[in-house]
């Protein structure tokens, strides 16, 4: 039985995406959030300690739109050794008017994937201190891969290299991602002017001492209480830190830990939609550290969701 509105599958969405689209959406969303213009609770956070897996949900609404979305994402990141995706979900946009679902993505995950690397793209489009940096990823997941072609679509003369646990793995995605893969995260420090740090760890990736000054982070792999990419004191380090949400990331992120460790206090962080708007400005110095924390909001949910709806053919239901 038909459930009355349109199911879209990765294999219609794909088609359709613009990196550059997803970009000036998804940077609207950040902005919109920070001026308070979105209703979106704190996220559900699943643990599945024995599968190493994870799911979110995060919903929301923002003001004056016709729709609101629900969004279901889950990391289980043993998959690979079963020949799955780590990644899956599903969005459901609903009308906001009547309650009644508009549609349903079911995109395996690919739209948060998708959406988190326009976020991160913005993220080291604001940090870069030049044109063409030195942009070093740690990470060989998907959001690992992904980054190099979302970066270029903001800064185009961008250089990347990158590190992970298995150098074979490290190799593979550098070789189709036009990075240069380096053998220890301790090298990837004392060469890159971001550092984009993308895992699920569970510790920090390095140590704070061989961070050094003028290195600028984009800290996106720490979603969940239950991870850690940057040691805490790294933060005590930074000029200025950036949160896509401060209440969720004091919550969810290596910045609510930093908090909760006393080495820093929520009110030290500034909202990334604030810096990206023009409310608030600040400056940066060639010698300084600075830190943004991402942990994914509805808002960006929200955004790709009603972005790619408004794409669908008229044929397949489209909406306008």
């Amino acid at each position: 039985m038909s459930p009355g509105f349109p199911i879209y599958t990765i294999e219609q969405i794909e088609p359709l995406l613009n990196r550059r689209g997803v970009i000036e959406a998804v940077r609207d969303a950040l902005i919109r959030h920070a001026r308070g213009e979105v209703r979106s609770p704190m996220p559900g956070h699943l643990l599945f300690e024995e599968a190493r897996g994870d799911c979110h949900i995060k919903f929301g609404h923002m003001a004056g739109a016709p729709n609101f979305a629900v969004k279901i994402a889950t990391g289980f990141y043993d998959n690979a050794s079963l020949g799955l995706p780590s990644a899956n979900g599903v969005i459901l946009l609903l009308d906001a008017r009547t309650g009644a679902p508009l549609c349903l993505f079911q995109d395996g995950g690919w739209m948060t994937a998708w959406r988190t690397a326009a976020a991160t793209a913005i993220a080291a489009h604001w940090l870069s201190p030049e044109e063409n940096p030195l942009i070093g990823i740690i990470g060989t997941g998907l959001q690992a891969q992904l980054t190099p072609a979302w970066l270029l679509e903001l800064l185009p003369e961008a250089r990347f290299i990158m590190t992970g646990r298995d150098m074979t793995r490290t190799s593979q995605i550098a070789a189709t991602s036009g990075a240069t893969p380096v053998a220890t995260t301790q090298e990837l420090l004392a060469m890159a002017d971001i550092v984009i740090t993308a895992t699920p760890s569970a510790v920090a990736l390095f140590d704070s001492s061989h961070v050094r000054q003028g290195t600028h982070f984009v800290a996106l792999g720490a979603d969940g209480p239950e991870k850690q990419e940057l040691p805490a004191d790294l933060f005590a380090r930074a000029t200025h830190i950036v949160c896509d949400d401060v209440p969720q990331c004091t919550k969810l992120s290596d910045f609510g830990r930093a908090v909760r460790a006393g080495v820093i206090t929520a009110d030290d962080a500034i909202p990334l939609g604030r810096l990206l708007s023009g409310d608030q400005v600040i400056t940066h110095s060639p010698d300084e550290i600075s830190i943004v924390s991402l942990t994914g909001l509805a808002a960006q949910d929200i955004a790709i969701a009603d972005w790619f709806a408004r794409q669908m053919p008229p044929e397949d239901g489209k909406m306008g």
